[in-house]
């Protein structure tokens, strides 16, 4: 399992299981809720952590290898399955993400799906 060649910082929380007890088959996306840089993503985040973050300049940040499970969504065995990537957003509804973030959101999307052998990305609400 690797790690994307996409990340141009990294801040490794010690607050994850390692290993992950399951293969990657989901990504689970949210919103920082707040126009903020990969370096803040990581700060704000470290207590309790995600894979990755994704700066409103695109910039993505690592908190937690691939390899580890994150502390991120509400449900464990979710977690060990999923990669979990936090993007900078607006701090009202829609919650809005710039174009530079939404476009490093589709490449690092795009590539742990061909890291991790996926042919396609389905959406699940």
């Amino acid at each position: 399992m690797s790690n994307s060649n996409l990340v141009s910082y990294t801040r490794i929380s010690p607050n994850k299981n390692s290993p992950r007890n399951h293969a990657i088959d989901r990504i689970s996306i949210h919103c920082v809720v707040g126009q903020c840089t990969a370096e803040r993503i990581g700060e704000i985040f470290a207590p309790e952590s995600r894979d990755y973050g994704i700066g409103l300049d695109g910039r993505i940040g690592m908190y937690v290898e691939e390899k580890d499970r994150s502390w991120c969504t509400s449900s464990g065995a979710n977690d060990h399955r999923a990669v979990t990537i936090e993007v900078a957003s607006d701090t009202a509804h829609p919650y809005a993400v710039k174009a530079a973030a939404f476009s490093a959101l589709l490449d690092l999307c795009a590539d742990i799906c061909k890291r991790n052998g996926k042919k396609r990305l389905l959406w699940f609400g």
